[in-house]
């Protein structure tokens, strides 16, 4: 009776506040476990979460460009398109000549205006001095072959002439390609009818160029101080930057 009337009135007992002491820690210790716990597991879901954006960003990424490459190619085959109906045509037009089409396969890059090489050659009846044309007009002539490719000289190439007249009036001259994009028509004697707008065309006097293939436009006549001939400029009517499908005069 002693020892709990001591209690009573001394307060709680020694061991009970240990005791309590211990459950709080361990209280304590269990709410920053499951603090812990739901961290790690919030962090965890958080990563995954995120693991799932990277693979859905990533597979996004490869969505667009595969239709990319799509619409790359489908762009391509409609310009294609394109231009096999313009060429396809042109051949029914032109019957009298025995035309093989082709398409230029390399730009000669040292000399970018002056020669291309084509995907005809011996194995199609390709031979050298054969003339290439395109819808617009003349292009050049093939100076060499392989089985399977020819290398075309332009028209452009210093190197190449061509007996050509004014449709016009039938003036006769010859065509060399000034490097540059342009032509100069040649031999026309000073003080014959020449003016900017004529047109120009392959002569009967060649003998490797069949006549009347579209050639060019005078864009420039100088009567020269001195000289016999006119200075005359002509821009080709075939537009060099863009030629793709050819055709092959056999």
């Amino acid at each position: 009776m002693f020892f709990i009337d001591t209690v009573g009135t001394r307060g709680e007992n020694p061991v009970a506040k240990i005791l309590n002491f211990i459950r709080d820690v361990g209280g304590f210790i269990s709410r920053i476990k499951v603090s812990m716990e739901e961290s790690f597991i919030s962090a965890y879901m958080f990563l995954e979460r995120q693991s799932h954006l990277v693979q859905y960003s990533r597979n996004l990424e490869l969505q667009i460009a595969r239709l990319k490459t799509e619409n790359n190619v489908l762009t391509n085959q409609a310009e294609e398109l394109k231009r096999l109906e313009i060429t396809s045509g042109f051949k029914e037009r032109n019957r009298r000549f025995n035309l093989t089409g082709a398409k230029i396969i390399r730009r000669e890059p040292a000399q970018w205006l002056n020669t291309v090489l084509l995907d005809r050659g011996k194995v199609d009846g390709v031979s050298p001095n054969m003339v290439v044309i395109n819808e617009s007009g003349l292009v050049g002539k093939v100076i060499s072959v392989s089985s399977y490719t020819s290398r075309v000289l332009l028209i452009l190439d210093s190197g190449n002439t061509v007996s050509v007249k004014i449709k016009r009036n039938n003036l006769m001259g010859v065509l060399k390609g000034n490097g540059d994009g342009t032509c100069s028509l040649l031999y026309i004697p000073s003080g014959e009818d020449v003016k900017i707008g004529d047109i120009v065309v392959t002569s009967e006097a060649s003998e490797l160029y069949p006549s009347g293939i579209m050639v060019g436009k005078v864009i420039d006549v100088k009567e020269m101080a001195g000289e016999i001939f006119l200075d005359i400029t002509v821009t080709p009517s075939v537009n060099f930057s863009s030629i793709y499908y050819l055709w092959i005069i056999k």
